[in-house]
């Protein structure tokens, strides 16, 4: 989760035109389109400190994403942080949408994130102290984002757990419309989308493997430690994510971007695990009970991943955005990839010291990653890098998409483990994108 991801504007509506397509959607009077652009504008703002708090640095080779995949209670306790922080006033623009302001400083963070280490951390590589460490990583001394929406009912998904009881409410008799197609998405043939839609479920695939891979098996070993254990378990290992199915799909009113969610259930997945086990495990370090024991652990029933998918690029390049949109970059339809290496203490014992430095690795992929989307040129002259500089909040939310990149199986050779993180354009543009528009606004 994972708090994979990545996100950015998807609650951005089409401003221009979006006004005038609602109401030709939908017979609901001004006063209930305010309350629905404040909605998304809520939503948008909690996804965004969501994607800062998750992509928080808490020691040199762990993040609060890490942290919050030990366990659902931890998960739970961080999500329930995040939807308790209270939002400012909404502002409303004269194209209908709203913007609203959210923050909240790093030392309430700390605190809350000291109590769940207190009361639910079960394992060794998180301690107390690394958290009064933070403060060291950041440049500010408070999370803050701004959120913009426009009239639109349904919500995208990949949300941290529980906004929608803190978030306006629809309006009272509102029914939503049927699912339509944005005006943007008219530009470009069905078929366009459903590639796009294809390309989603593919990186949410992806993701939902890379999630489950993250799984504790035991104190110190996770699946992806087992899945490595042989060639034939790393060769069959995909087969942990079958029978995954669609649960979400939301098209981005700005942009040819389409997010995809797909699910698996954890019984599947830990059945699986089970007869990869008994087929092909020689070691002792994983029993079937420890396999069975994490449902217990993660308490829940199915495991989910949001994935990102855009059209092919020659349906981008001939694509004419409806007025008010801005077109799409050139490298939209890429994928960003880094890989980061780390070199293994020997002064520890080796499943904590394989731990910690494949650790090490993925932060070091993330810097190299960081980097090279930094040097991303925006606009003639304007990279990524100096777009983001324009202030800390920006940053913030970048660096914890960023953060959000999925990594691949570590590979070890010798005593260097090497770790590569992915991460698709589309997610780094919806940031960009949504600032853009802000700024414009703010004019």
């Amino acid at each position: 989760m994972k708090y994979n991801r990545w996100m950015g504007s998807w609650a951005v509506l089409g401003m221009s035109i979006l006004p005038a397509l609602v109401s030709a959607q939908n017979p609901a009077s001004e006063a209930q389109n305010k309350l629905l652009a404040k909605r998304a504008a809520e939503v948008d703002c909690y996804r965004k400190l969501a994607e800062a708090v998750y992509g928080m640095q808490i020691s040199s080779s762990t993040f609060v994403k890490d942290f919050v995949a030990e366990s659902d209670v931890i998960k739970s306790g961080v999500d329930a942080f995040i939807k308790g922080i209270r939002l400012g006033t909404p502002r409303y623009w004269e194209d209908g949408a709203c913007e609203i302001d959210g923050e909240v400083t790093v030392e309430k963070l700390v605190t809350q994130l000291k109590q769940l280490h207190t009361e639910s951390y079960k394992g060794n590589v998180v301690k107390t102290t690394d958290f009064e460490q933070m403060k060291q990583f950041m440049k500010q001394d408070v999370i803050k984002a701004t959120g913009t929406g426009a009239p639109r009912p349904e919500l995208p998904p990949d949300l941290p757990m529980g906004i929608e009881s803190v978030i306006t409410p629809l309006p009272q008799g509102y029914t939503p419309p049927p699912m339509s197609v944005p005006g943007i998405w008219r530009t470009v043939p069905p078929q366009a989308r459903l590639m796009a839609e294809r390309a989603a479920r593919l990186d949410a695939v992806r993701k939902l493997l890379e999630q489950i891979k993250g799984l504790r098996l035991t104190s110190d070993t996770l699946v992806r430690d087992f899945v490595t254990e042989s060639d034939e378990i790393r060769t069959e290992a995909s087969g942990i994510v079958q029978g995954a199915y669609q649960t979400g799909t939301f098209l981005h009113n700005e942009e040819l971007i389409v997010e995809v969610t797909m699910a698996v259930d954890v019984e599947k997945v830990i059945e699986k695990i089970k007869e990869l086990h008994s087929q092909h495990y020689h070691g002792n370090k994983v029993t079937t009970t420890d396999i069975t024991n994490v449902k217990k652990i993660i308490q829940r029933d199915k495991i989910e991943a949001t994935g990102a998918g855009v059209p092919p690029a020659k349906f981008i390049q001939e694509s004419t955005p409806p007025a008010g949109i801005a077109p799409s970059p050139t490298w939209l339809g890429e994928t960003f990839k880094a890989t980061g290496q780390c070199a293994r203490d020997g002064g520890m014992p080796e499943a904590q010291g394989k731990l910690n430095a494949e650790r090490c690795a993925r932060v070091d992929a993330y810097r190299a990653l960081g980097e090279q989307i930094l040097g991303v040129q925006i606009q003639s002259g304007t990279t990524v890098k100096d777009f983001v500089a324009q202030n800390d909040q920006i940053l913030a939310q970048m660096q914890g998409v960023i953060r959000g990149a999925a990594a691949d199986d570590a590979m070890w050779e010798g005593d260097i483990v090497k770790v590569g993180v992915t991460i698709q354009a589309a997610e780094i543009w919806s940031v960009v994108n949504s600032q853009m528009r802000i700024n414009a606004h703010r004019k």
